[in-house]
C-alpha cells in the first residue's frame, strides 16, 4: 500500500497466556519520596484503579501484604476454580522494582501488564516505561 514505506525491523514476541494482569510502578514523589505500586493491569488499571502504595523499598512480606489488598488480583488466587497464578512471582516482581528507589537517575518505571503466568510459571513484563531523572 507505501512502496515509498521504509522498515526499519520487524519486533516479534512469543504469545504468552497468563492467569491474570497486573500494574507494577515506581515514582520518586517529590513530597513523598520514593514510592511503590501494585494493581489490577492492562485493561482493568483503567477500569477498577485498584492499587497498593508503599513507601519503597519494599521487603517480600510488604509486596505480598500488597497483593493481598488489590482486590482485582484475587483472580489469580484460583478464585472461584480458576487456575492459581504465581502470585510469589509477582512479589517478587514488586520487590525488585521497588529497589529502583536506589537509583538517584530513575525518577519512574512502570510496568503494564505484567502477565501473571500459572502457579509456577512467574511473571513476565509485557510492556515497560522507565524515566529517568532530568538534569
Amino acid at each position: 500500500a507505501l512502496p515509498a514505506a521504509r522498515l526499519d525491523g520487524v519486533l516479534l514476541q512469543r504469545m504468552r497466556a497468563g492467569v491474570a494482569e497486573a500494574l507494577l510502578g515506581y515514582r520518586r514523589d517529590p513530597a513523598l519520596g520514593p514510592m511503590v505500586l501494585v494493581g489490577a493491569g492492562g485493561t482493568l488499571a483503567e477500569l477498577m484503579r485498584e492499587t497498593a502504595l508503599r513507601p519503597a523499598p519494599v521487603d517480600l512480606a510488604t509486596a505480598r501484604a500488597m497483593i493481598a489488598e488489590v482486590p482485582a488480583l484475587r483472580l489469580a488466587q484460583g478464585f472461584r476454580n480458576r487456575p492459581a497464578g504465581d502470585l510469589e512471582a509477582l512479589a517478587q516482581a514488586v520487590v525488585a522494582v521497588s529497589h529502583l528507589a536506589a537509583l538517584p537517575e530513575v525518577a519512574e518505571a512502570e510496568i503494564n501488564p505484567l502477565l501473571i503466568g500459572p502457579e509456577g510459571g512467574g511473571a513476565t513484563a509485557l510492556d515497560a516505561l522507565v524515566r529517568l531523572t532530568e538534569g
